[in-house]
């Protein structure tokens, strides 16, 4: 079988890469002589977390309607679909069943309609062990629900989104706010329902509880939730969106620089695995962090983290040790991290153009609000191209130009390439890993690992959910805290 390789690309070129989210889904089962055969020899971790810890999550969640096709049509084609599958979605909520089904605790706040549909939601969520105290019904409204078309020869996801009654701030009052925080150890916002999130995420960072905030796309004002986040994972577009850099290299690093709140920030990019900036601890008193050098960003992608991988990836063992063995009897084995010994003074490359940055951030802001139905408000969508934190003014004054980081680059796991059957939700299920690896104290390289296991896992599945592992289809070492 043919696997996924890492290649390294030029991340200067200007072409903003499209990730493909993988998808979620409840199939069939492979039948269970050929699963038992697929997992011999495979020891999968079979010990509980010590306590369930509780986690947050705020955001989406509603109905996905997914059509497997041949290919996209072409306009006014009609054609058969494949399969066509009704399933659970919304990010957070799919982020928040990857994070049970890994041993967390999830609660999740949203509001559904109050119709069968929301029941049905209610209940799915329910058996993976989600917490639905706080999702609120909208009575006479319709539950959110989207569209989707999984282009099989492209493999490519198309998603037509219908939403449902907006959470509205004064639904999260003072006693909500503290019924959802107790207990917490972590929360998360997927980038919807702004103006309610933004009261829940500064209520979390009062009591001390860390944020992290899901940037997929341009969303009205999600630049105020940012602003509150402690980490933050990206899409492959959104950092070429919201800042208009050309490159994918200074995007991501002109993202990071804006957020100065952010210990640290990845960005997910689809079959290129996802890179990580993090900042080092604050105060600047800690002798362990050293800037011994100064390097464009796209030097250290291109020229020595992505090599690096691909040396690894070349004298690993083929196959590599099995990681994770799916529903469906896919064995998948865990990509190559590698990252800078020291922290890093970042630049950006020669030639950069921030007026036309500018302009491309503008046009970008437009684009989403006329794909959000929101057209004559792209204002609300753009950043302002300022540091969204509330120190922003110490920080310019006291920041020497360039941010300094400690710089990851991980490559995608190891998947049989015939293996994939759905990219919806992939990114979903990342972010689910990040949530229990944080929570859980795992290093960041072992998170990285962990995240691009889950997701491949959740590849082999059509839908965002039914391909999600459980512990007992991990090993034991990608879940502890010494990986």
């Amino acid at each position: 079988m043919r696997r996924a390789q890492y290649t390294t690309k030029p991340f200067g070129t200007g072409r903003a890469v499209r990730a493909a989210r993988l998808s979620r889904c409840h199939t069939s089962a492979m039948p269970i002589r050929a699963a038992a055969s697929a997992s011999a020899g495979f020891q999968g971790c079979d010990q509980p977390l010590e306590q369930r810890i509780k986690v947050v999550g705020m955001g989406s969640c509603g109905v996905d309607y997914l059509a497997s096709v041949a290919a996209y049509p072409r306009p006014d084609e009609k054609l058969r679909t494949e399969k066509l599958e009704t399933q659970g979605g919304g990010n957070c909520a799919n982020a928040l069943t990857a994070a049970a089904r890994l041993g967390l605790a999830p609660t999740l706040v949203t509001k559904i309609g109050g119709d069968g549909l929301g029941d049905g939601i209610l209940s799915e969520l329910r058996a993976d062990g989600i917490n639905t105290t706080h999702v609120l019904r909208a009575e006479g409204h319709p539950s959110p629900f989207t569209y989707i078309i999984v282009d099989r020869q492209g493999g490519t996801r198309t998603c037509i989104h219908t939403p449902g009654a907006p959470l509205e701030p004064c639904e999260m009052d003072a006693a909500r706010l503290a019924a959802v925080l107790e207990g917490a150890a972590l929360v998360y916002f997927d980038g919807r329902l702004t103006e309610a999130a933004v009261l829940l995420a500064r209520e979390a960072r009062a009591r001390g509880i860390p944020v992290l905030v899901e940037a997929e796309r341009l969303r009205p004002s999600l630049e105020a939730l940012l602003a509150e986040a402690d980490f933050v994972v990206t899409s492959a577009h959104f950092p070429q969106d919201w800042t208009g850099e050309a490159g994918l290299a200074d995007a991501v690093l002109a993202t990071a620089e804006r957020l100065l709140g952010a210990r640290w920030v990845i960005t997910t990019m689809g079959t290129r695995g996802a890179v990580l900036l993090e900042r080092p601890p604050p105060g600047g008193t800690d002798p362990r962090v050293t800037v011994t050098r100064e390097r464009t960003l796209d030097e250290l992608l291109t020229a020595e983290l992505g090599p690096r991988l691909q040396e690894e990836a070349a004298t690993a063992a083929a196959p590599p040790p099995t990681a994770c063995v799916s529903a469906s009897g896919v064995r998948i084995g865990a990509g190559q991290v590698a990252a800078t010994e020291d922290f890093v003074r970042l630049l950006y490359t020669s030639g950069r153009d921030p007026a036309q940055a500018a302009r491309q951030a503008q046009a970008a802001a437009q684009r989403a609000a006329v794909l959000n139905a929101d057209a004559g408000r792209a204002d609300i969508y753009r950043g302002s191209g300022a540091p969204a934190a509330a120190d922003t003014a110490v920080a310019a004054t006291e920041a020497p130009p360039g941010l300094v980081a400690r710089v990851t680059l991980a490559s995608i796991a190891d998947l049989p390439k015939d293996a994939v059957v759905d990219t919806t939700g992939a990114g979903d299920s990342f972010i689910g890993s990040v949530l229990y690896g944080i929570v859980t104290g795992l290093p960041l390289a072992a998170t990285l690992r962990l995240a691009a296991v889950v997701a491949a896992c959740k590849c082999t599945r059509l839908g965002a959910r039914p391909g999600l592992p459980t512990r007992s289809q991990l090993a034991r070492e990608l879940l502890r805290a010494t990986a």
